[in-house]
């Protein structure tokens, strides 16, 4: 535990009667102050961007929540568009987060009609760096004023970098070949480590496998343990984001990711190497989700505890923990779950703690 930084007489834990589920919801956005006439230099990422770019003047620079977690800023001139995001890499990986992105961007008919790809997505190395572990994707619109947009998205160490561009003078072919310019324009932070290969993602070949349904375990000392422990894991995992996309993850080995095809009421489950008995339900493009995996507490528990399951929702700043469940649940059934109180919550950025929620565990909350 010394190599974290902490043990178990410092992990900071605290016992609360009752704590709020987090909202799955949109956040609040916070305007940042930045002269608009100066570069600004993104605060924990070390990512700088021009005040022009494309020819278009930079505007607002925003947040969603606190403390520049989830930074994006925009830039536009008539009809044309560039939003640059900057947000903490928690969970997934690349190739899920551009899936995501891909998929708003074509099922936007309000915004942008019929999307129609420019081609195939394709990896490439972000600037400075040797490995392809960047996707990349145009596309032509047929609603106006727009008549093309286009999409790359890149790991920078810790954190994950998003750009659109939408453009009332370029189709997609255009704004693909613009892109790679959009890039070089911003000034990248050096001697990051080399991130993984991307590849777009495709439909995993089998899909989950739902047998029952799950229901919540209802012990409450084998509930604080799973609390306990799942706080643990991710609070020591969270030092090594940019080497492990799943709190678990091997770093020297690569995820190679599938999105299963079943439905999903929000977003789109997807399964590291096409695991059977693990997922990430990602709810958006912004880097948030919930973790669905075998529980540690029924695997040290043995045949006393039987197998059960654990649902973890991520944040920027902050994973929720949540009662173990008898089965696989459902993507359904995870939503419905992390609307509950969490067992635990566990700080992974800044002051790191884990917050034990007895409530949860009993039923009075």
């Amino acid at each position: 535990m010394r190599r974290f930084g902490m043990g178990l007489w410092a992990i900071g834990l605290l016992m609360t009667a009752a704590s709020a589920p987090p909202a799955v919801a949109q956040l609040q956005r916070n305007a940042i102050a930045a002269p608009a006439d100066q570069p600004y230099r993104f605060r924990h990422s070390g990512l700088t961007i021009p005040a022009m770019l494309e020819g278009m003047p930079r505007g607002r620079i925003e947040q969603f929540g606190t403390d520049e977690l989830d930074v994006f800023a925009n830039y536009e001139r008539g009809s044309d568009a560039i939003t640059l995001y900057v947000y903490r890499n928690v969970s997934g990986a690349v190739p899920v987060w551009f899936d995501r992105a891909s998929a708003s961007i074509e099922t936007r008919r309000d915004m942008y009609g019929i999307a129609t790809a420019a081609g195939p997505a394709t990896a490439f190395a972000p600037p400075g760096q040797s490995v392809a572990s960047g996707l990349m994707g145009a596309w032509s619109v047929s609603k106006p004023p727009y008549r093309g947009t286009g999409l790359a998205l890149l790991p920078m160490g810790d954190w994950l970098v998003k750009v659109r561009y939408s453009s009332a003078t370029l189709d997609g072919a255009g704004i693909a070949a613009r892109l790679p310019a959009i890039l070089s324009a911003l000034t990248w932070p050096t001697g990051l480590a080399a991130a993984a290969p991307a590849q777009p993602i495709a439909d995993c070949t089998t899909p989950l496998d739902f047998p029952k349904k799950a229901k919540l375990v209802r012990d409450e000392k084998s509930n604080m343990m799973s609390g306990l422990l799942g706080g643990m894991l991710q609070s020591m995992a969270s030092d090594k984001l940019a080497e492990k996309d799943t709190p678990d993850a091997d770093a020297q080995k690569p995820a190679t990711w599938c999105r299963d095809p079943g439905p999903s009421p929000v977003g789109a489950v997807y399964r590291r190497d096409a695991a059977l008995d693990s997922y990430l339900l990602a709810f958006s493009d912004a880097g948030r989700g919930a973790w669905v995996a075998p529980d540690m507490s029924g695997l040290l528990l043995g045949k006393k505890g039987g197998k059960r399951w654990s649902v973890a929702l991520v944040d920027m700043a902050e994973t929720s923990n949540y009662p173990p469940l008898t089965a696989l649940p459902r993507p359904a059934e995870v939503l419905a779950l992390v609307q509950q109180p969490a067992i635990s919550t566990t700080r992974t950025w800044g002051n790191k703690t884990i917050t034990i929620n007895g409530g949860a565990m009993t039923g009075r909350h």
